[in-house]
Formats: structure tokens, sequence, C-alpha cells
């Protein structure tokens, strides 16, 4: 469900949707459990986005250096090191 709202689906669109896939799920308790999803996903811990950023840059530096681009893994080095100040 929190997919469908990523793409852009309407309340409606999302509940017709859950009719037509789930039609014993009640709707409306659907909505409000992904309404704290959401709102849980808008305070996130700082420091596991950070760790999350710098293992992803990591990895993003590995592929940058097996496919050659020097640039690239520059640009990713300048990154780790802002986001480590």
């Amino acid at each position: 469900m929190v997919q469908w709202l990523l793409t852009g689906a309407s309340e409606t669109q999302i509940e017709e949707a859950l009719k037509a896939e789930y039609p014993r799920a009640r709707s409306d308790q659907v909505m409000l459990t992904v309404q704290q999803h959401l709102a849980a996903a808008g305070s996130p811990d700082r420091d596991a986005v950070r760790g999350w950023a710098l293992l992803s840059y990591r990895q993003l530096y590995q592929k940058l250096l097996e496919v050659g681009d020097y640039d690239g893994a520059r640009k990713v080095i300048r990154e780790i090191t802002l986001l480590t100040k």
C-alpha cells in the first residue's frame, strides 16, 4: 500500500485496489497503519540514516572503481568526507 502512495495513487484509487485485492481488509485500518508508518519514516534516527548513507556511498564507490569511473569515485569520496564532518 505504501508503494501505491509512492507511485502517486489517490486515496480513492488505493481503497479501490484494496477492495479488489484484499476484499476482507478494512481500508480505514489499513490507511491508518500506513499513515503511522509514514509518520515514523518521517522521523528517522539521524545516526542510522548517516550510517546507511556512508555504507551506500562505499558500495557506490566500489562500483565506480569497477567500471573505471574515477571522477565519479572522487565525487563519492568528497561526499563521504562531507558526511563525516
